[in-house]
């Protein structure tokens, strides 16, 4: 049966895209931006901190931050036109 993983998106800004093949190791890639330098990068939730720590500690990564998917509220309510209409 398949088990659902909890995984956390990483920005990894780098000084050179000739390091995304290193960084395959660290998670699952999901976008590179060639312009400005940077990779989306996908972990499981319970080796953020340890992936984090490495990859701020390598020479060829600028910064690394967290994506905040997780703390926006996605259940959105639409309006009708029936209650538009009665404000």
């Amino acid at each position: 049966m398949y088990k659902k993983v909890e995984r956390q998106a990483l920005y990894v800004w780098v000084y050179s895209l000739k390091w995304r093949k290193k960084l395959q190791r660290y998670g699952t890639i999901y976008y590179t931006s060639p312009k400005m330098k940077y990779v989306m990068l996908y972990v499981n939730s319970e080796k953020v901190s340890e992936v984090r720590k490495e990859l701020i500690s390598k020479n060829y990564v600028k910064r690394v931050a967290l994506a905040h998917r997780k703390e926006l509220d996605e259940h959105f309510v639409l309006k009708s036109k029936n209650t538009e209409e009665e404000d």
